[in-house]
C-alpha cells in the first residue's frame, strides 16, 4: 500500500514538474502541505450522541495555477476515542483554497468535497464510507505558516448511519 501511494505521489511531481518551478516562494506551481491540530466533534448515531474533543490532522498536495488559487487532494481527519479505542472520522476528496493577499500575508478561505470515512486504524474491522463537505477561514502568519479554522460535516450512511459535525482549528505548514 505504501508503494502505491509514494508511486501515485512521485508520478504527480513528475507530471507536473517539467513546467513547475517548485518550493521557489511563489504559490504559483507544485504545492505540499500538512496540519496539525484540536477539535470538538458532535457524532450522531442512529439513536445516540457523542461529542468528543479531537485531534485533527490534514494532507495536502496539488497545483496552484496562480498565486491567489490552489487546487489540491486534501485528506483531512479527527482522531478520537470512546471505549479505549481509537477512532478516526474524516474526509478525502478535492479541494481549493483561495487568497485575499497572493504576496503573502493575509487571510483566506477554503473548502473541499469528498469521501468520508470512520473506522478504528488500530482494530480489526470495517470501515464506513459516505460524503463529506468541509469549509474553512485561515490566516497566513508568514509565508509557509498559517492558522485554519474548519467546520467538517460528515454524513455516513454504509454499515451504520453517522452524522458527524466537526470544528476545528489547525496549525498548517505549506512548501511551495
Amino acid at each position: 500500500m505504501k508503494i502505491k501511494t509514494l508511486s501515485v505521489l512521485f508520478l504527480l511531481f513528475l507530471l507536473t514538474s517539467a513546467q513547475l518551478l517548485a518550493f521557489d516562494n511563489q504559490r504559483k506551481g507544485f504545492i505540499l502541505g500538512a496540519g496539525f491540530g484540536t477539535g470538538f466533534l458532535s457524532n450522531k448515531f442512529a439513536r445516540m450522541t457523542l461529542n468528543k474533543f479531537a485531534i485533527a490532522t490534514n494532507f495536502i498536495v496539488g497545483y496552484a495555477p496562480t498565486n491567489n488559487l490552489e487546487i489540491y487532494y486534501l485528506n483531512t481527519v479527527s482522531w478520537w476515542g470512546d471505549d479505549n479505542v481509537t477512532l478516526v472520522t474524516g474526509l478525502t476528496g478535492i479541494g481549493v483554497t483561495k487568497y485575499f493577499n497572493p504576496e503573502g500575508i493575509g487571510f483566506y478561505i477554503s473548502g473541499g468535497v469528498g469521501l468520508s470515512v470512520h473506522y478504528a486504524p488500530f482494530e480489526v474491522g470495517k470501515a464506513s464510507y459516505g460524503l463529506g463537505v468541509l469549509g474553512g477561514i485561515g490566516y497566513d502568519l508568514s509565508r509557509h505558516w498559517g492558522l485554519q479554522g474548519d467546520v467538517i460535516y460528515i454524513d455516513i450512511k454504509d454499515g451504520f448511519i453517522i452524522k458527524s459535525l466537526g470544528f476545528r482549528v489547525t496549525l498548517n505548514v505549506l512548501a511551495y
